[in-house]
């Protein structure tokens, strides 16, 4: 038995959604052989330590029709809902997991250490699947309704899902397959396995955390194309993975890094904006304003909350004005996070998700005739792009003593756009020079957000307490605009410093840029 791939992707849906599905018209149409149904009852093992679990290594023993089947998986998930594993599967003797043949399959690095004495069941699960394979033009899909619980630890969690896996084709098939169902079921991408879940019953389940970006894995010998299927898969993957956190957190900085991720996105769509121009490419664009329609007040929120007011309130300590002030300003943040939280659970974000991914996977950027480079190593792309990047950056850095706030701004913005294409080209030149720039990058954009950050917080404070005004008595006004008066004093004070910042951090980043030439 040797080890294959597995390449799945699942939807969580509501119990009628899963009677939904399996009613949808086209499911009988394109289906290609008998459905099936079945009842997987399964066992899940593991060292006491959990040793397996952390190596990202599942050991599972399913009951099949009288027979006893042992699956192995190794890695994880690479691309937003789409899990790519190592996977050997065979028939056993008896009931108790061996790890002999797996190791011979190739699997002895990820098993090294582990005897099967050692091995202990941990959690099981109990599914009743239906199995529909579906067939459309090359692609090959098995589509499985579960219905069923996962058990651990005394306690179980409800299972409802549809599960996608590749038997041909590419993944933009299964994206566009679920794609088909969350346009007629509501539904949401599942990003944990089951074996996850069950792994949370039995350790419990820590908090979800917000997640940061990482650098692509790109190579000289890719493709331009291929590059930026690395590159915008990452940013797809970091706005899914920040979902969680928000829903179950209402959690700032979960907003913040889904809203980098979009950032990233659109930049590199930017970036290979000759590439991927289209038609598809501009519905894409309208589902992104969507999302940054409801992730940017809440950030802003956020920040004026904790960058603007609680420095000076922690200066201030006990100050009734800069309480009240606040007060007004958290409860509009906390209104404005729960925008963001109602855009994320609603099925459009999932669709958003679907449709962005059916698109970097087999979009029509990949099959119009008119896209010369296509196929090119992308090295002469990335520093062709990064040279573009750096004079809209250089230029108006020569005059950077006499730019306005306005002009100040638009500098950050494309200081921000060289860091993003930095970030992307970062493991095509040397790992050294690029962290240099990057270093330096981050602290200039800091610089000058923060210089941003004061003049824009002087027109909310003005705009907001405007709006306040009428409901408030003459006291109340009075006091919330001594405050606004302090706050907004307080950081400009600061301004000249953190010009003389920013300028000499430019200096920096000149020294530091051309690494790619």
């Amino acid at each position: 038995m040797t080890i294959a791939t597995e390449t799945e992707l699942k939807l969580a849906v509501s119990e009628d959604g899963l009677l939904q599905v399996a009613r949808l018209p086209w499911l009988r149409t394109e289906r290609q052989g008998r459905s099936r149904t079945r009842v997987l009852d399964s066992v899940y093992y593991d060292t006491d330590d959990g040793r397996l679990w952390k190596r990202g290594v599942t050991v599972r023993l399913r009951r099949v029709e009288g027979r006893w089947v042992q699956t192995v998986k190794a890695g994880g998930r690479d691309e937003a809902g789409v899990f790519r594993r190592l996977e050997w599967e065979e028939e056993i003797a008896g009931a108790n997991p061996t790890l002999d043949k797996p190791r011979a399959a190739g699997l002895d690095a990820a098993l090294a250490g582990v005897t099967d004495a050692a091995l202990r069941p941990r959690f099981s699960t109990e599914i009743r699947r239906t199995e529909v394979p579906i067939s459309n033009g090359s692609s090959r899909v098995l589509l499985a309704l579960d219905r069923g619980t996962v058990r651990g630890d005394g306690r179980a969690l409800p299972i409802h899902e549809v599960e996608l896996e590749l038997a041909e084709g590419t993944p933009a098939d299964l994206y566009a397959l679920a794609l088909r169902i969350a346009e007629a079921v509501p539904v949401r991408l599942e990003s944990q396995s089951k074996a996850a879940r069950g792994h949370d019953l039995t350790v419990g389940a820590a908090a979800p955390t917000p997640v940061k970006g990482k650098a692509p894995d790109l190579s000289p010998e890719m493709t331009v194309a291929e590059a930026f299927q690395a590159i915008a898969s990452g940013c797809l993957a970091q706005i899914d993975a920040n979902a969680r956190p928000l829903l179950d957190g209402r959690d700032g900085e979960a907003v913040h890094q889904m809203r980098v991720a979009t950032r990233r996105l659109r930049s590199a769509m930017t970036t290979f904006r000759a590439l991927v121009a289209g038609p598809d490419l501009e519905a894409v664009k309208t589902e992104l304003r969507w999302l940054m329609g409801a992730l940017g007040p809440a950030r802003d929120a956020d920040v004026f909350l904790t960058d603007i007011l609680d420095p000076v309130r922690t200066c201030f300590r006990g100050d009734s004005g800069l309480d009240s002030l606040r007060r007004l300003f958290a409860d509009r943040r906390d209104a404005r996070i729960e925008d963001a939280v109602a855009a994320v659970a609603d099925p459009r974000f999932a669709r958003l998700l679907l449709r962005i991914g059916a698109w970097i996977e087999g979009g029509d950027w990949l099959t119009a005739a008119d896209r010369p480079g296509r196929d090119a190593p992308v090295t002469d792309f990335a520093r062709a792009m990064l040279a573009r990047r750096w004079r809209k950056v250089a230029k108006p850095a020569r005059r950077f003593d006499r730019l306005s706030e306005a002009k100040r701004h638009r500098l950050r913005i494309q200081v921000k756009k060289l860091r993003y294409t930095a970030e992307f080209f970062a493991s095509l030149f040397n790992r050294k020079a690029v962290k240099g720039l990057l270093g330096a990058l981050s602290d200039l954009q800091d610089e000058l957000g923060a210089l941003n950050d004061v003049a824009v917080a002087t027109a909310v404070l003005h705009d907001t307490l405007a709006e306040q005004r009428t409901g408030d008595d003459i006291a109340a006004a009075t006091e919330r605009a001594w405050a606004a008066g302090l706050v907004a004093g307080w950081h400009r004070r600061d301004a000249a410093d953190r010009l003389a910042d920013a300028a000499e951090t430019l200096a920096r980043v000149r020294h530091k840029a051309g690494y790619w030439k």
